[in-house]
C-alpha cells in the first residue's frame, strides 16, 4: 500500500519533468557530451518549467 501512495505522490513530477525532458533528444545531449559544453538550454526549460527552483532558496526567488 505504501508504495502505491508513493508511486501515486510522484507522478505528476514525473510526467511534468518528462514532459521538459522529452523537448531534448540524444543528438542534443550527445552534442553537448562531445563538445563538453554546458547544457544550458535543457537547464532553462526545466527552469522555466519550475522544476529547478525548489533547489533554490526563497531568499534568491526559489522555492525553499
Amino acid at each position: 500500500m505504501t508504495d502505491i501512495i508513493t508511486q501515486d505522490k510522484f507522478a505528476e513530477i514525473r510526467e511534468g519533468v518528462r514532459t521538459v525532458c522529452n523537448q531534448f533528444g540524444n543528438p542534443y545531449f550527445q552534442k553537448v557530451t562531445r563538445e563538453h559544453l554546458y547544457p544550458e538550454e535543457f537547464v532553462t526549460a526545466l527552469t522555466k518549467a519550475r522544476w529547478l527552483s525548489a533547489l533554490i532558496p526563497k531568499e534568491y526567488g526559489g522555492l525553499g
